[in-house]
């Protein structure tokens, strides 16, 4: 059952993000530069980031430690690729890393959340005075396809779903200074999901009929010419991109999600939020940068869950690792399975990481780890990533890289990473543009960082 669009849904549909998408920015062009001589690789079209908001505990999943308390049924395993793996958390997750390159010489700079989120999500740290000026990676993305749209495009170019709620763990990061049309369509499909841009078969000509007669009305959506309004003009971009995506017989499709599939992705809000990327990717109508965010993972406390629900059959009421892991294996294997099935693997790069790592070492008072900035893992498949491989390694604690691996041979940075997505998408990460109210040029990944000079790059090594 899709929610039919009634004549106020219709008026209200504002309150979904569907600004962005397919057509051009109601503003004038941004002056651009590039800051340095790089060659942008271009081997994806789009990118999936699974987002795990809160910081994973590293030495219990990508870069796995076994300490003296580590519960027995985390059933730790040699793996092929010749490091231990956690078979009791992640399962389905051992049998895509011949796909994937885990990457244990991460680290942050942040140890909040909302700035570990900022830094994620911006590839940049946080500043007070630029914070709202300053666009988001997907917003950089859908600033930079929006000229590559195709004429059958209907998603918008940035897609986000459920980003927790809450001060917390910070705000999703929208567009900034940027045009509205770089801005997200945001999702949340934890509560059933509000998309009154889905419409019954026999619905479509009502909402013809009704479109037509508040055009017939409505004159300010006669307006053409530079003496428009910046906002009218907007609004009418976002009128025509949500018609776009309203009227595309292919929209549908996207959020139909068969219950065989749900129970392979783990029948959860997050597995819906993969198949639906997947879907997104699959369809081919436009949607460049997916950020799926999945909350929980902020281990304070009872990181192995609660002790007095013993060993259960669905482990996920556990609560701790044990429910984070049991929505992320089955989502995560499932959505490598079935882009690698489609051909779309190949062109389509999938990251997964968190902020920052969790404290090394024996758990606390109240049976959980706190942050820790020094090390922190991800994992990356597709997009022409060289799977089977591990890149960089920590002590016996999982507390300092021992090894980098990469060629700038210090700890890989979100700036880092920054680099590497926009590489991939064929984007020139030095570029630089102008216009932001603060007067100062937004370059996309900067040489510099908190401690200094570090020269941000791509991984390269991660294609190699």
């Amino acid at each position: 059952m899709f929610p039919t669009l009634t004549r106020r849904k219709f008026w209200q549909y504002g309150a979904v993000s569907v600004t962005g998408g397919v057509l051009a920015p109601g503003t004038g062009r941004l002056n651009a530069a590039a800051t340095g001589k790089v060659t942008p690789r271009g081997s994806a079209d789009a990118v999936i980031f699974l987002n795990l908001v809160g910081g994973p505990s590293q030495m219990d999943t990508f870069d796995f430690k076994q300490y003296k308390f580590t519960p027995e049924d985390l059933a730790v395993k040699a793996h092929p690729l010749g490091i231990q793996w956690p078979h009791g958390l992640l399962p389905k997750t051992a049998g895509i890393l011949k796909h994937a390159a885990l990457v244990r010489s991460m680290a942050a700079w942040e140890t909040l959340h909302n700035l570990g989120q900022f830094y994620l999500q911006v590839g940049h740290a946080f500043n007070a005075a630029r914070a709202k000026e300053m666009p988001s990676i997907g917003s950089v993305v859908a600033h930079e396809m929006l000229a590559k749209a195709k004429a059958s495009d209907f998603l918008p170019p940035f897609v986000s779903m459920n980003f927790p709620a809450g001060a917390v763990n910070g705000t999703l990061i929208r567009e900034g200074y940027f045009d509205s049309s770089t801005a997200p369509l945001t999702l949340d499909v934890r509560k059933g999901g509000n998309m009154p841009f889905l419409l019954k078969d026999d619905y479509r000509d009502r909402f013809a009929s009704r479109l037509d007669f508040l055009r017939s009305f409505d004159s300010s959506r006669q307006l053409e010419g530079s003496g428009v309004n910046k906002l009218v003009r907007e609004w009418d971009s976002f009128s025509k991109s949500a018609e776009r995506m309203i009227r595309s017989p292919k929209v549908a499709g996207i959020f139909d999600l068969k219950e065989a599939d749900r129970q392979r992705y783990g029948s959860s809000a997050f597995g819906d939020a993969c198949m639906i990327a997947r879907n997104m990717v699959d369809s081919g109508g436009g949607a460049r940068f997916i950020l799926v965010n999945q909350g929980g993972w902020d281990h304070h406390g009872d990181i192995y869950g609660k002790s007095n629900k013993g060993t259960m059959e669905d482990r996920r009421a556990r609560g701790g690792l044990y429910s984070n892991c049991g929505e992320l294996d089955p989502a995560l294997a499932s959505l490598a399975a079935d882009l690698e099935a489609s051909g779309k693997l190949e062109r389509t790069l999938v990251c997964v990481m968190g902020e920052f790592g969790r404290t090394p070492g024996p758990l606390t008072d109240i049976q959980g780890r706190d942050h820790w900035p020094n090390v922190r893992c991800g994992l990356f498949l597709g997009g022409g990533v060289k799977g089977g491989k591990v890149i960089g390694a920590t002590d016996d604690q999982g507390a300092k890289i021992t090894k980098f691996e990469w060629h700038k041979n210090r700890p890989i940075y979100p700036e880092d990473v920054t680099a590497t997505i926009y590489s991939a998408l064929g984007i020139d990460w030095t570029k630089k543009l102008g216009g932001a109210p603060s007067g100062r040029e937004f370059i996309y990944v900067e040489d510099m960082s908190p401690t200094g000079f570090i020269g941000s790059t791509e991984i390269r090594e991660l294609f190699a």
